[in-house]
C-alpha cells in the first residue's frame, strides 16, 4: 500500500499550468448555473433578470461561507501533503465534511423561516420579495451538496489530482443546462415550473457533481493508492484545528459577498430594471473572469502551503511571481477578447440593442477590475497559505469596509449612475492587493508557521 507517487509540489511553470488548468473547469460548475439562470430566466423578462441577482448573491454568501472553509481545508491538506503526513489528509477532509453538514442545515433552516422578511425590510416590493423567498427555499438545499462536493475537490487538488475535478464538473454542468432549459420552460417531459425550475435544476446539478467526485474518488483508489487511511473518528483537536483555521476565511468570505448583496440592494432600490440587469450581466461577467483567477488563487493556496509544508521558504517569492505572470497573460486575453467582441457576450441575454448600449459602459469597468482581481486573489491566497487566516480577515475587513462606504456614497447618497458604482471593485481590489502586499513582504508570518 506504498504511495505511488511524491505529494510535494511541482513549482515549474508546467506544474502550475497541469494543476490550475482543471481547477479552472471545476469552477465552472456554480458559474455556468449563474449564467445559464440568468439567460434563460432573461427570456421570462427584466424582472426576473433583476431577482436573479438578489437571490443569486444571497445564496453566493453562503456558498462563500463553505469556500471559505473549503481553503481552511486546502491549505491544512497541502500543508500535510508537503509534511508527508498523509494520514493527516482524509482526517481534515473528514472532520470538514462534518461540519459543513452542519452549517447547511442551520443556513437552510435560516433561510425557510426568514429570508422574506429580510427581503421586505431591505426595501424589495412584497411580490419580488415572495419571489425570490420561494426561489431561495428551493435553492438552499443545494449547499449540504455544494459543499461536500467542494470538499472533495479540494481533497482531490491537495494530492496533486486536480485532473479528476474535470469529471464531477462535466457532470454539473451539462446536467444544469440541461435541467434549466427544461424545468424553466416545460421541455422534455418536465412541468413548466418557471423561476423555481433554475433552483430545483440548480440542486440537482449539485447533487450530481457531488455524487461523481465521490465515484471518481471511491473507484480510482486514489486514497488506497497514496497510503492514505480512512479514520471516521471524530476528533476535538481536529475539529478545533479545522474551525481555528477556518472562521476566519468563512467570516471573511461571508463579509464580503454580504457586500456585494448590499451592492445589489442598493442598485434594486436606485436604479430602473434595465440597469438592475445590466449589473445582473456585469456579476455573470465577474464570475466567469473569476474561473480563471480564483483557480489561480486555489492553486497559490495549494502550491505555497505545500513548499511551507516542505520547508523551502526561500521558494514563496519567486513561486507568486511565476504563478502571477501566468495568470496576468491569461486574464489579459480574456480581457481583450470581451472588450473587442462584447456584443457576442452580450447579445446571449437577447434583451435589445438598448440593453447593450447601456450595459457597454459597465462591462469596460469591469473589465478593469479583473486585472487588479487577479493580482489581489494570489496575493490572499498567499497569505492563507501561511495559515494567519486571522490577518485575512482583516485584510478583508479593511476592503469591505472602503468598498461598502463607497457603494453608499455612489448610489445612495451621491445617486450616481450604475457605471461608477462599478468602479467600487476597482476599489476593494486595490485595497486588498496592497494589504497582501505589505503583509507578505514584511514577513513576520516566517517566525510562527505552525498550524497545529
Amino acid at each position: 500500500m506504498g504511495a505511488s507517487h511524491s505529494l510535494q509540489v511541482d513549482t515549474s511553470v508546467k506544474g502550475i499550468l497541469l494543476l490550475t488548468l482543471p481547477i479552472s473547469l471545476a469552477k465552472l460548475v456554480p458559474e455556468l448555473n449563474y449564467l445559464f439562470n440568468a439567460v434563460f430566466l432573461s427570456q421570462l423578462g427584466v424582472k426576473e433578470l433583476g431577482l436573479v441577482g438578489l437571490v443569486g448573491v444571497y445564496y453566493l454568501i453562503f456558498s462563500a461561507i463553505g469556500y471559505g472553509l473549503n481553503n481552511a481545508l486546502l491549505a491544512i491538506m497541502s500543508r500535510r501533503a508537503g509534511e508527508n503526513n498523509r494520514d493527516a489528509i482524509f482526517l481534515t477532509l473528514w472532520h470538514g465534511l462534518v461540519v459543513g453538514t452542519i452549517l447547511a442545515l442551520v443556513t437552510i433552516v435560516f433561510t425557510y423561516f426568514c429570508i422574506e422578511h429580510i427581503l421586505i425590510a431591505t426595501g424589495v416590493d412584497e411580490a419580488g420579495a415572495k419571489m425570490a423567498a420561494e426561489f431561495l427555499k428551493i435553492r438552499m438545499w443545494g449547499l449540504l451538496f455544494l459543499y461536500a462536493y467542494q470538499m472533495q475537490n479540494a481533497y482531490l487538488v491537495s494530492l496533486q489530482r486536480s485532473k479528476f475535478l474535470l469529471f464531477g464538473a462535466l457532470i454539473a454542468s451539462v446536467s444544469n443546462v440541461y435541467l434549466d432549459y427544461a424545468m424553466i420552460f416545460g421541455h422534455f417531459g418536465f412541468p413548466e415550473m418557471g423561476f423555481n425550475g433554475a433552483a430545483y435544476a440548480s440542486v440537482i446539478s449539485e447533487i450530481l457533481g457531488m455524487v461523481t467526485v465521490f465515484a471518481v474518488i471511491y473507484f480510482s483508489k486514489i486514497s488506497i493508492k497514496e497510503g492514505i487511511k480512512y479514520h471516521w473518528e471524530i476528533q476535538k483537536k481536529t475539529i478545533s484545528l479545522v474551525l481555528r483555521q477556518a472562521w476566519p476565511l468563512m467570516g471573511q468570505y461571508a463579509i464580503s459577498t454580504f457586500a456585494w448583496w448590499i451592492f445589489f440592494i442598493l442598485v434594486n432600490r436606485n436604479y430602473n430594471e434595465t440597469e438592475q440587469g445590466v449589473s445582473q450581466v456585469m456579476r455573470n461577467l465577474f464570475g466567469l473572469s473569476g474561473i480563471f483567477t480564483w483557480a489561480f488563487g486555489s492553486s497559490t493556496n495549494t502550491i505555497i502551503s505545500n513548499i511551507i509544508g516542505q520547508g523551502k521558504i526561500n521558494e514563496i517569492r519567486r513561486t507568486l511571481f511565476r504563478i502571477m505572470a501566468i495568470s496576468g497573460i491569461g486574464i489579459s486575453f480574456f480581457i481583450a477578447v470581451i472588450n473587442i467582441w462584447p456584443s457576442v457576450f452580450l447579445g446571449f441575454y437577447g434583451l435589445g440593442e438598448d440593453f447593450l448600449a447601456e450595459a457597454i459602459g459597465p462591462l469596460r469597468v469591469v473589465t478593469i477590475a479583473m486585472l487588479i482581481l487577479g493580482v489581489g486573489v494570489i496575493l490572499l491566497n498567499a497569505v492563507i497559505a501561511t495559515g494567519k487566516t486571522i490577518v485575512v480577515f482583516w485584510i478583508e475587513f479593511a476592503g469591505i469596509f472602503s468598498y461598502l462606504l463607497y457603494v453608499f456614497l455612489v448610489i445612495e447618497i451621491w445617486k450616481m449612475d450604475h457605471l461608477t458604482a462599478w468602479m467600487s471593485e476597482w476599489v476593494y481590489w486595490s485595497v486588498m492587493a496592497f494589504l497582501s502586499i505589505v503583509y507578505l513582504w514584511k514577513g513576520k508570518w516566517k517566525k510562527s508557521l505552525s498550524i497545529d
